[in-house]
């Protein structure tokens, strides 16, 4: 399958048409030493809850042979989905997964081995009656210019949206479909900060239905972080930038609400 968006991606398993619980949604980028073994764990935790489900995994660009794990397990899981595209980056990579994502709730969670799906457990026992349901990482086993650069996004979606979440960024997060996809169509398409927008827009939508759990934040048992100190820095400046986007985005929003009000009172009024 080919598209503008996502060149040259490969689509395997779908059933538009199937109804499910969940929709899991795993971006991976060259894990392949440990790819099969957090699918399998969490493919016999999620039958173990008796979750109708799906897993999506989306291959952005691995170079590693992760591919190929990917494809040998989906002929042995069914309810795994496999989209293999060129690399676009997280942000991309998880709206790619959200798109294609059946369940009525939908969970996020970097397929790196830093949580585990017993950690999705206290997630799924706080959905109700929330819209969102999110960690809050503790015992955060990173590096020092990882922790730094959660700390400045945090303060940054502070200071420019009114925002306070814990950590409005995280990769861990339950959300309801119908919410995702509404303000998911709020965004451009070439929006990298998609969990920090989807935080924003949902928090300022629905400020007393979102839940922050303390989840801890594992340490990598194989593999390394793809993403550098370079790297972090330019995704930090494209996040402000962006962050700026989206207040006018949200003051747009407020004033087109007041402009409907005042047009409705003025109605009543004859």
């Amino acid at each position: 399958m080919e598209n503008k968006f996502y060149p040259f991606d490969r689509i395997t398993h779908r059933n538009e048409t199937q109804h499910l619980d969940i929709s899991v949604v795993f971006p991976v980028f060259n894990e392949g030493d440990i790819v099969e073994s957090i699918l399998r764990d969490w493919n016999q935790a999620l039958i173990e809850m008796g979750l109708d489900y799906e897993l999506i995994v989306i291959n952005d660009g691995s170079s590693d042979g992760t591919g190929r794990v990917l494809d040998k397990l989906r002929r042995e899981m069914p309810q795994l989905r496999v989209i293999h595209q060129l690399n676009t980056g997280h942000g991309q990579a998880i709206r790619r997964g959200y798109l294609m994502a059946r369940g009525q709730f939908v969970l996020q969670c970097d397929l790196n081995g830093r949580y585990e799906p017993e950690d999705f457990s206290r997630l799924w026992e706080s959905r109700e009656p929330h819209k969102m349901v999110i960690a809050q990482r503790t015992h955060r086993l990173d590096s020092f210019s990882r922790r730094l650069f959660s700390k400045s996004l945090k303060r940054l979606t502070q200071w420019i949206c009114g925002i306070h979440l814990h950590d409005p960024n995280v990769p861990f997060r339950l959300m309801r479909r119908e919410q995702l996809f509404y303000f998911l169509n709020k965004l451009p398409q070439e929006w990298q900060a998609t969990n920090l927008a989807l935080s924003v827009f949902i928090t300022k939508e629905f400020p007393n239905q979102i839940a922050e759990i303390k989840i801890p934040f594992r340490k990598r048992s194989l593999g390394k972080t793809s993403t550098s100190l370079y790297d972090l820095f330019n995704l930090g400046c494209e996040y402000f930038g962006e962050l700026f986007r989206l207040r006018k985005l949200l003051k747009l929003k407020e004033t087109r609400l007041e402009l409907t009000q005042l047009n409705q009172a003025q109605m009543e009024s004859y």
